[in-house]
């Protein structure tokens, strides 16, 4: 199973201290929007960043997945 990147579309600027305490690996604007990229993560993974911006007051509007890390498959 692949691993993916998604992107977390949350309302307002995202101060930078908690960009690395999210661990986004990257960012954009969409004004009002604030895009955050994660590192490729599973589904237990985006969880824990969802109840890491909630905890942090961010107001989520949207999750998109940007990509796929392809698995290793080497020795299968």
């Amino acid at each position: 199973m692949a691993r993916l990147v998604y992107e977390l579309r949350v309302r307002g600027p995202v101060p930078p201290e908690l960009l690395e305490e999210i661990g986004a690996e990257d960012l954009g604007e969409e004004p009002p929007l604030t895009i955050l990229r994660t590192e490729p993560t599973d589904q237990p993974g985006l969880h824990g960043v969802l109840q890491r911006l909630r905890s942090l007051g961010l107001d989520l509007m949207e999750v998109r997945t940007a990509g796929a890390e392809p698995t290793d498959r080497e020795g299968v």
